[in-house]
């Protein structure tokens, strides 16, 4: 039994089979032409490319954090990271999406006021 097609691929299929008619919709869609001009290049679907990796000192610099946050944040599993050797790398999307998570909009009652 063959290994089921991510949906990415099948789209991509049909945009480029000039046989079915499809390519000429297809291709007007934003995310086909995204996916059509990374393909073209050799990007599969979810690959990132390296300047989309950060080491732990950026890190730690964006989020203006200790060593041991950021260690906190691994060890609970909140952060995903990369190791190679001793030296770790996050995607910055992982980042982006944690914060994002952790947003919160809140009116603080009382603020400045003596209790």
């Amino acid at each position: 039994m063959s290994k089921p097609k991510h949906i990415s691929e099948i789209l991509r299929e049909m945009a480029e089979n000039p046989q079915n008619g499809f390519e000429k919709v297809l291709a007007q869609l934003p995310c086909m032409q995204t996916l059509l001009q990374n393909s073209r290049r050799g990007i599969e679907a979810g690959e990132t490319s390296l300047s989309d990796w950060i080491d732990n000192q950026d890190v730690m610099q964006i989020l203006h954090i200790s060593p041991r946050t950021l260690q906190t944040l691994r060890s609970n599993g909140i952060l995903p990271f990369s190791r190679i050797g001793n030296k770790l790398f996050y995607r910055r999307q992982d980042i982006i999406k944690i914060l994002s998570d952790n947003y919160t909009m809140r009116k603080i009652h009382d603020y400045g006021s003596d209790k």
